[in-house]
């Protein structure tokens, strides 16, 4: 009896080890982070598209419409257990170009200075997404006599 309590402590105190560890928020980076010493590198009126690349790397997403603005998006999202998930940190660095590819401008928006996106619960509605048991089967019973 001793040798199973002499087990059990160990794997019960495992148990609650990883029990704890579940309870903690997740935290998430999506984007691509840009460092400050890699914009100190870029100068206005003198970096090119060409060589913003090579220094930062690809952006998150181009201008539509030949825009010449290059967007470099990094955000930090925290999921709490069980729970929505929160921005904590957002940065947006928006770097423009003239017609002739030339780094005119660079705008930093973070958090507080950028606008808030805002998550829409509304649903799309789908046909046949509202179908029970009884109804799938019917239908698919009815393809199947279509399809002989």
């Amino acid at each position: 009896m001793s040798l199973i309590r002499f087990l059990m402590r160990p794997v019960i105190i495992l148990f609650l080890a990883i029990l704890l560890t579940a309870c903690e928020s997740t935290v998430t980076t999506h984007g691509r982070l840009v460092e400050q010493a890699d914009l100190n590198k870029l100068e206005l009126g003198k970096t090119t598209q060409a060589e913003t690349l090579s220094i930062l790397g690809k952006p998150s997403f181009e201008g539509a419409f030949q825009s010449g603005r290059l967007y470099y998006n990094n955000q930090k999202m925290e999921q709490k257990v069980a729970g929505e998930t929160s921005t904590i940190d957002r940065q947006l660095i928006v770097l423009t170009f003239d017609q002739s590819n030339t780094l005119q401008l660079i705008e930093i928006r973070d958090k507080n200075t950028d606008q808030e996106i805002v998550k829409l619960d509304a649903k799309t509605p789908t046909p046949g997404d509202t179908l029970t048991l009884v109804d799938q089967i019917f239908t698919n019973l009815r393809r199947g006599s279509t399809a002989q």
